[in-house]
Protein backbone atom coordinates (compact mmCIF):
# COMPACT_ATOMS: atom_id res chain seq x y z
CA UNK A 1 0.00 0.00 0.00
CA UNK A 2 2.22 2.98 -1.42
CA UNK A 3 0.06 5.42 0.68
CA UNK A 4 0.33 4.17 3.68
CA UNK A 5 4.38 3.82 2.94
CA UNK A 6 4.36 7.51 1.59
CA UNK A 7 3.36 8.85 4.63
CA UNK A 8 5.52 6.64 7.09
CA UNK A 9 8.22 8.05 4.33
CA UNK A 10 7.67 11.57 5.06
CA UNK A 11 5.61 12.50 8.03
CA UNK A 12 7.95 14.74 10.33
CA UNK A 13 6.50 13.60 13.47
CA UNK A 14 6.77 9.88 12.53
CA UNK A 15 10.45 10.41 11.51
CA UNK A 16 10.99 12.31 14.73
CA UNK A 17 9.24 9.60 16.67
CA UNK A 18 11.46 6.08 14.65
CA UNK A 19 14.78 8.35 15.50
CA UNK A 20 14.48 8.62 18.64
CA UNK A 21 17.12 7.47 21.10
CA UNK A 22 17.73 3.16 20.90
CA UNK A 23 13.92 2.77 18.89
CA UNK A 24 13.31 0.44 17.20
CA UNK A 25 9.39 0.29 15.67
CA UNK A 26 8.38 -1.93 13.40
CA UNK A 27 5.15 -1.98 11.02
CA UNK A 28 3.28 -4.06 9.32
CA UNK A 29 0.23 -3.85 7.39
CA UNK A 30 -2.13 -6.06 5.45
CA UNK A 31 -4.89 -4.85 2.31
CA UNK A 32 -6.76 -8.11 0.64
CA UNK A 33 -4.12 -10.52 1.40
CA UNK A 34 -0.92 -8.57 0.54
CA UNK A 35 1.38 -7.61 3.40
CA UNK A 36 3.63 -4.86 4.04
CA UNK A 37 6.58 -3.88 6.33
CA UNK A 38 8.17 -0.47 7.56
CA UNK A 39 10.86 -1.19 9.81
CA UNK A 40 13.25 1.71 10.19
CA UNK A 41 16.29 1.23 12.67
CA UNK A 42 15.74 -2.32 13.36
CA UNK A 43 18.86 -4.25 13.38
CA UNK A 44 18.95 -7.59 14.70
CA UNK A 45 21.23 -9.25 12.90
CA UNK A 46 19.48 -12.94 11.16
CA UNK A 47 16.87 -12.94 13.81
CA UNK A 48 13.60 -11.50 13.48
CA UNK A 49 12.92 -8.99 16.08
CA UNK A 50 10.38 -9.99 19.03
CA UNK A 51 8.25 -7.28 20.85
CA UNK A 52 6.59 -7.43 24.58
CA UNK A 53 3.04 -6.56 22.73
CA UNK A 54 1.38 -5.95 26.22
CA UNK A 55 -2.51 -5.59 26.48
CA UNK A 56 -2.82 -6.92 23.37
CA UNK A 57 -2.04 -10.32 25.10
CA UNK A 58 -6.03 -9.70 25.99
CA UNK A 59 -7.42 -10.24 22.84
CA UNK A 60 -5.67 -13.87 22.36
CA UNK A 61 -6.75 -14.86 26.05
CA UNK A 62 -10.55 -13.73 24.67
CA UNK A 63 -9.71 -16.23 21.76
CA UNK A 64 -9.18 -18.98 24.51
CA UNK A 65 -12.70 -17.95 26.13
CA UNK A 66 -14.48 -17.94 22.96
CA UNK A 67 -13.21 -21.29 21.57
CA UNK A 68 -13.72 -22.73 24.98
CA UNK A 69 -17.46 -21.85 24.47
CA UNK A 70 -17.58 -23.96 20.96
CA UNK A 71 -16.03 -27.15 22.67
CA UNK A 72 -18.56 -26.76 25.29
CA UNK A 73 -16.43 -26.20 28.57
CA UNK A 74 -18.13 -23.37 29.71
CA UNK A 75 -20.85 -21.21 29.33
CA UNK A 76 -20.42 -16.76 28.94
CA UNK A 77 -23.04 -16.77 31.68
CA UNK A 78 -20.91 -19.38 33.60
CA UNK A 79 -19.70 -17.44 36.88
CA UNK A 80 -16.72 -17.98 38.31
CA UNK A 81 -17.97 -19.97 41.52
CA UNK A 82 -19.69 -22.42 39.76
CA UNK A 83 -16.93 -23.35 37.62
CA UNK A 84 -13.70 -23.03 40.63
CA UNK A 85 -14.76 -24.85 43.90
CA UNK A 86 -12.07 -22.73 46.11
CA UNK A 87 -14.25 -19.50 44.98
CA UNK A 88 -17.22 -20.50 45.89
CA UNK A 89 -16.88 -18.36 49.59
CA UNK A 90 -16.17 -15.18 47.31
CA UNK A 91 -18.91 -12.42 46.70
CA UNK A 92 -17.66 -11.69 43.56
CA UNK A 93 -17.25 -15.29 41.97
CA UNK A 94 -20.68 -15.84 43.25
CA UNK A 95 -22.01 -13.54 40.72
CA UNK A 96 -19.27 -12.25 38.62
CA UNK A 97 -19.74 -14.24 34.82
CA UNK A 98 -17.01 -14.94 32.39
CA UNK A 99 -18.46 -12.78 29.85
CA UNK A 100 -18.51 -9.66 32.60
CA UNK A 101 -14.35 -10.30 33.58
CA UNK A 102 -13.92 -10.40 29.14
CA UNK A 103 -15.96 -7.04 28.74
CA UNK A 104 -14.59 -5.13 31.57
CA UNK A 105 -17.54 -4.86 33.20
CA UNK A 106 -17.40 -6.84 36.28
CA UNK A 107 -16.42 -4.21 38.29
CA UNK A 108 -12.74 -4.73 39.21
CA UNK A 109 -10.36 -2.17 38.91
CA UNK A 110 -7.11 -2.05 36.82
CA UNK A 111 -5.03 -3.94 39.27
CA UNK A 112 -5.70 -5.73 42.42
CA UNK A 113 -5.28 -3.87 45.84
CA UNK A 114 -2.72 -6.34 46.78
CA UNK A 115 -0.80 -6.35 43.54
CA UNK A 116 -0.77 -3.08 43.91
CA UNK A 117 1.17 -2.99 47.26
CA UNK A 118 2.99 -5.65 46.28
CA UNK A 119 4.77 -4.01 43.04
CA UNK A 120 5.23 -0.70 45.57
CA UNK A 121 7.57 -3.25 47.79
CA UNK A 122 8.98 -5.72 45.39
CA UNK A 123 10.84 -5.10 41.92
CA UNK A 124 8.80 -1.72 40.97
CA UNK A 125 10.49 -1.92 37.21
CA UNK A 126 9.16 -5.81 36.90
CA UNK A 127 5.53 -5.49 38.94
CA UNK A 128 3.93 -8.55 38.19
CA UNK A 129 6.65 -11.14 38.03
CA UNK A 130 6.05 -12.05 41.81
CA UNK A 131 2.21 -11.98 41.65
CA UNK A 132 1.53 -15.46 41.81
CA UNK A 133 -2.08 -17.66 42.17
CA UNK A 134 -2.13 -17.59 45.85
CA UNK A 135 -1.87 -13.89 45.81
CA UNK A 136 -4.83 -14.06 43.30
CA UNK A 137 -6.62 -16.03 44.78
CA UNK A 138 -6.11 -14.23 48.23
CA UNK A 139 -7.58 -10.93 46.28
CA UNK A 140 -10.45 -12.72 44.57
CA UNK A 141 -11.60 -14.11 47.68
CA UNK A 142 -11.94 -10.50 49.74
CA UNK A 143 -13.63 -8.65 46.37
CA UNK A 144 -16.50 -7.39 46.82
CA UNK A 145 -19.28 -7.69 43.82
CA UNK A 146 -20.56 -4.19 42.20
CA UNK A 147 -23.70 -3.94 41.12
CA UNK A 148 -24.42 -2.26 38.10
CA UNK A 149 -20.47 -1.99 37.19
CA UNK A 150 -19.98 -0.28 33.81
CA UNK A 151 -17.27 -0.48 31.52
CA UNK A 152 -13.75 -0.59 33.56
CA UNK A 153 -10.63 -1.62 31.99
CA UNK A 154 -9.25 -4.39 34.09
CA UNK A 155 -5.75 -6.16 34.09
CA UNK A 156 -6.73 -7.89 37.39
CA UNK A 157 -9.88 -8.73 35.41
CA UNK A 158 -8.32 -10.32 32.82
CA UNK A 159 -5.40 -11.79 34.80
CA UNK A 160 -7.97 -13.56 36.71
CA UNK A 161 -9.77 -14.46 33.14
CA UNK A 162 -6.59 -16.11 31.79
CA UNK A 163 -5.82 -18.28 34.77
CA UNK A 164 -9.62 -19.28 35.47
CA UNK A 165 -10.02 -21.14 31.95
CA UNK A 166 -6.91 -23.06 32.67
CA UNK A 167 -8.34 -24.13 35.67
CA UNK A 168 -10.95 -25.16 34.45
CA UNK A 169 -9.98 -26.38 31.56
CA UNK A 170 -6.56 -28.47 33.00
CA UNK A 171 -4.43 -26.37 30.42
CA UNK A 172 -2.49 -23.88 31.17
CA UNK A 173 -3.23 -20.64 28.93
CA UNK A 174 -0.08 -20.46 27.42
CA UNK A 175 -0.17 -23.86 26.45
CA UNK A 176 -3.63 -24.08 25.07
CA UNK A 177 -2.63 -20.50 22.83
CA UNK A 178 0.23 -22.50 21.46
CA UNK A 179 -1.68 -25.41 20.83
CA UNK A 180 -4.82 -23.34 19.62
CA UNK A 181 -3.75 -20.18 18.01
CA UNK A 182 -0.20 -20.05 17.33
CA UNK A 183 0.86 -23.38 16.37
CA UNK A 184 -2.12 -23.70 13.78
CA UNK A 185 -1.68 -20.09 12.34
CA UNK A 186 2.23 -20.91 11.95
CA UNK A 187 3.35 -17.91 14.14
CA UNK A 188 6.82 -19.64 15.76
CA UNK A 189 7.84 -16.28 17.14
CA UNK A 190 5.16 -15.71 19.45
CA UNK A 191 5.15 -17.36 23.15
CA UNK A 192 4.10 -16.78 26.30
CA UNK A 193 6.52 -17.22 29.15
CA UNK A 194 5.24 -17.57 32.49
CA UNK A 195 7.05 -18.27 35.63
CA UNK A 196 6.29 -21.17 37.71
CA UNK A 197 5.88 -20.37 41.34
CA UNK A 198 9.77 -20.99 41.98
CA UNK A 199 10.19 -18.04 39.59
CA UNK A 200 11.76 -20.28 36.35
CA UNK A 201 9.96 -20.49 32.77
CA UNK A 202 7.35 -23.10 32.97
CA UNK A 203 8.64 -26.56 31.25
CA UNK A 204 6.09 -26.26 27.98
CA UNK A 205 8.05 -23.06 27.86
CA UNK A 206 11.17 -24.56 27.85
CA UNK A 207 10.25 -26.84 25.41
CA UNK A 208 9.91 -23.97 22.96
CA UNK A 209 12.56 -22.66 23.48
CA UNK A 210 14.18 -25.64 22.28
CA UNK A 211 12.37 -25.79 19.49
CA UNK A 212 13.77 -22.26 18.59
CA UNK A 213 10.29 -20.83 19.16
CA UNK A 214 11.20 -18.17 21.65
CA UNK A 215 14.11 -15.46 21.21
CA UNK A 216 17.17 -14.48 23.27
CA UNK A 217 17.46 -11.23 24.36
CA UNK A 218 19.18 -8.80 22.62
CA UNK A 219 21.73 -7.03 25.17
CA UNK A 220 21.51 -7.30 29.14
CA UNK A 221 18.38 -8.13 30.76
CA UNK A 222 17.46 -8.12 34.61
CA UNK A 223 16.34 -11.40 35.86
CA UNK A 224 13.33 -12.20 37.57
CA UNK A 225 13.87 -13.37 41.21
CA UNK A 226 15.68 -16.95 40.62
CA UNK A 227 14.25 -17.02 37.04
CA UNK A 228 16.41 -17.65 33.93
CA UNK A 229 17.16 -15.85 30.83
CA UNK A 230 15.46 -17.17 27.65
CA UNK A 231 17.85 -19.60 25.81
CA UNK A 232 19.15 -18.16 22.56
CA UNK A 233 17.14 -19.16 19.46
CA UNK A 234 18.25 -18.32 15.59
CA UNK A 235 14.41 -17.35 14.69
CA UNK A 236 13.76 -14.45 16.76
CA UNK A 237 15.60 -11.80 19.22
CA UNK A 238 13.80 -10.18 21.83
CA UNK A 239 14.34 -6.71 21.34
CA UNK A 240 15.65 -4.80 24.52
CA UNK A 241 13.09 -2.27 25.80
CA UNK A 242 13.79 1.57 26.51
CA UNK A 243 11.69 3.89 28.91
CA UNK A 244 11.20 7.58 27.85
CA UNK A 245 14.53 9.47 27.38
CA UNK A 246 16.37 5.98 26.27
CA UNK A 247 16.73 4.91 29.80
CA UNK A 248 17.32 0.54 29.58
CA UNK A 249 14.00 -1.05 31.31
CA UNK A 250 13.81 -4.83 31.92
CA UNK A 251 11.26 -6.97 30.32
CA UNK A 252 8.42 -7.88 32.30
CA UNK A 253 7.77 -11.23 33.68
CA UNK A 254 4.52 -12.53 34.28
CA UNK A 255 3.47 -15.81 36.62
CA UNK A 256 -0.02 -17.69 35.55
CA UNK A 257 -1.77 -15.37 37.37
CA UNK A 258 -1.44 -12.45 35.38
CA UNK A 259 0.00 -13.70 32.12
CA UNK A 260 -3.72 -13.25 30.40
CA UNK A 261 -3.04 -9.41 30.76
CA UNK A 262 0.40 -9.13 28.99
CA UNK A 263 2.68 -11.75 28.94
CA UNK A 264 3.00 -12.65 24.99
CA UNK A 265 5.69 -11.68 23.24
CA UNK A 266 6.04 -11.72 19.29
CA UNK A 267 6.82 -10.38 16.05
CA UNK A 268 5.46 -7.79 13.22
CA UNK A 269 5.13 -11.02 10.91
CA UNK A 270 3.61 -13.04 13.30
CA UNK A 271 0.87 -10.20 14.07
CA UNK A 272 0.08 -9.42 10.88
CA UNK A 273 -0.66 -13.55 10.54
CA UNK A 274 -3.28 -13.32 13.59
CA UNK A 275 -4.82 -9.93 11.89
CA UNK A 276 -4.80 -12.33 8.93
CA UNK A 277 -6.93 -14.64 10.93
CA UNK A 278 -9.28 -11.94 12.25
CA UNK A 279 -9.70 -10.57 8.34
CA UNK A 280 -11.27 -14.69 7.61
CA UNK A 281 -8.19 -14.58 4.96
CA UNK A 282 -6.35 -17.34 6.81
CA UNK A 283 -7.13 -20.70 5.53
CA UNK A 284 -6.02 -22.44 8.89
CA UNK A 285 -7.82 -20.57 10.84
CA UNK A 286 -11.44 -21.63 9.17
CA UNK A 287 -11.54 -24.37 11.61
CA UNK A 288 -12.09 -21.84 14.68
CA UNK A 289 -13.48 -19.06 12.57
CA UNK A 290 -16.65 -18.98 14.82
CA UNK A 291 -14.18 -18.21 18.06
CA UNK A 292 -12.65 -15.02 16.41
CA UNK A 293 -16.00 -13.94 15.11
CA UNK A 294 -17.98 -13.96 18.87
CA UNK A 295 -14.72 -11.87 19.85
CA UNK A 296 -15.28 -9.69 17.10
CA UNK A 297 -19.02 -9.08 17.39
CA UNK A 298 -20.53 -6.33 20.08
CA UNK A 299 -20.33 -7.94 23.57
CA UNK A 300 -20.74 -5.00 25.78
CA UNK A 301 -21.77 -1.12 24.95
CA UNK A 302 -18.94 1.59 25.87
CA UNK A 303 -20.14 4.66 24.67
CA UNK A 304 -23.13 3.91 22.36
CA UNK A 305 -23.50 7.81 20.94
CA UNK A 306 -19.81 7.41 19.50
CA UNK A 307 -20.31 4.01 17.84
CA UNK A 308 -17.80 2.23 20.75
CA UNK A 309 -18.21 -1.10 21.98
CA UNK A 310 -16.56 -4.03 23.01
CA UNK A 311 -16.44 -7.66 21.99
CA UNK A 312 -14.06 -10.15 24.24
CA UNK A 313 -11.17 -8.60 24.34
CA UNK A 314 -11.69 -6.18 21.06
CA UNK A 315 -13.11 -2.22 21.39
CA UNK A 316 -14.88 -1.69 18.12
CA UNK A 317 -15.28 1.64 16.10
CA UNK A 318 -18.06 2.59 13.74
CA UNK A 319 -16.71 4.48 11.06
CA UNK A 320 -18.32 7.26 9.40
CA UNK A 321 -18.80 5.05 6.53
CA UNK A 322 -20.41 2.45 8.16
CA UNK A 323 -17.68 -0.10 8.41
CA UNK A 324 -16.17 -1.31 12.41
CA UNK A 325 -12.50 -1.07 12.97
CA UNK A 326 -11.41 -3.56 15.32
CA UNK A 327 -8.25 -2.22 17.87
CA UNK A 328 -6.51 -2.90 20.96
CA UNK A 329 -3.16 -1.11 22.24
CA UNK A 330 -0.66 -2.53 24.81
CA UNK A 331 2.37 -1.08 26.72
CA UNK A 332 4.84 -2.25 29.10
CA UNK A 333 7.47 -0.25 30.86
CA UNK A 334 9.82 -0.92 27.68
CA UNK A 335 7.30 -1.27 24.75
CA UNK A 336 4.44 0.05 23.10
CA UNK A 337 2.00 -1.79 20.70
CA UNK A 338 -1.34 -1.53 18.63
CA UNK A 339 -3.65 -3.95 16.27
CA UNK A 340 -6.48 -2.87 14.41
CA UNK A 341 -8.46 -4.56 11.28
CA UNK A 342 -11.39 -3.39 9.66
CA UNK A 343 -12.99 -6.86 8.15
CA UNK A 344 -15.59 -4.95 5.58
CA UNK A 345 -12.14 -3.22 4.10
CA UNK A 346 -10.15 -6.19 4.69
CA UNK A 347 -7.79 -4.35 5.99
CA UNK A 348 -5.16 -4.30 8.91
CA UNK A 349 -1.95 -3.24 10.49
CA UNK A 350 -0.21 -3.32 13.84
CA UNK A 351 2.56 -1.49 15.12
CA UNK A 352 5.43 -3.04 17.71
CA UNK A 353 7.55 -0.11 19.35
CA UNK A 354 10.61 -0.87 22.20
CA UNK A 355 9.85 2.38 23.86
CA UNK A 356 7.19 3.26 26.75
CA UNK A 357 5.66 6.41 27.29
CA UNK A 358 5.65 7.72 30.89
CA UNK A 359 2.96 9.82 32.46
CA UNK A 360 4.18 12.70 31.93
CA UNK A 361 4.42 11.83 28.06
CA UNK A 362 0.87 10.82 27.44
CA UNK A 363 -0.58 13.91 29.60
CA UNK A 364 1.28 16.35 27.08
CA UNK A 365 0.62 13.95 24.13
CA UNK A 366 -2.91 14.90 24.94
CA UNK A 367 -2.25 18.69 24.88
CA UNK A 368 -0.18 18.46 21.26
CA UNK A 369 2.96 18.50 23.16
CA UNK A 370 6.32 16.00 23.53
CA UNK A 371 6.79 13.07 21.68
CA UNK A 372 4.39 10.90 19.01
CA UNK A 373 3.25 7.66 20.68
CA UNK A 374 2.91 4.65 19.21
CA UNK A 375 -1.41 5.38 19.85
CA UNK A 376 -0.84 8.87 17.95
CA UNK A 377 1.09 7.04 15.00
CA UNK A 378 -1.45 4.03 14.77
CA UNK A 379 -4.21 6.79 14.26
CA UNK A 380 -2.13 8.00 11.28
CA UNK A 381 -1.65 4.67 9.97
CA UNK A 382 -5.50 4.16 10.15
CA UNK A 383 -6.17 7.69 8.43
CA UNK A 384 -4.47 6.35 5.60
CA UNK A 385 -4.85 2.47 5.19
CA UNK A 386 -8.80 2.38 5.70
CA UNK A 387 -9.22 5.71 3.94
CA UNK A 388 -7.78 3.65 1.33
CA UNK A 389 -8.72 0.31 1.90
Amino acid sequence: MNAVKDMLDNHKKIARWAALPEHAPAIGWIVRGEKFYWTPGVNTGAGKPQYEIGSITKTMTAFRLAQGEQEGLWEPADTLAKLIPELESSDFARRATLRQLATHTSGLTRLAKNQVLMSMKKDKSNPYAAYTEEHLLEAVLEEKFRSGAKHEYSNYGYGLLGWALGRISGVPLHEALRRELFDPLGMSGTVMPVLDTAGSESESEAASVAAGAVSAEAGARKKAPGGKKPAASASTVLVPGFAPGGRPVPHWDFTSAMAGAGAVRSTVPDMLTYLEAQLGQHPAAAAFEPALLACQNEQASVAPSKGVGIGYAWMRSMRKDGTVTHWHNGGTYGASSFAAFNRDLQSGFVILSNRGVSLAGQLKQMIGMGELSTDKAAHLVAEVLFKNG
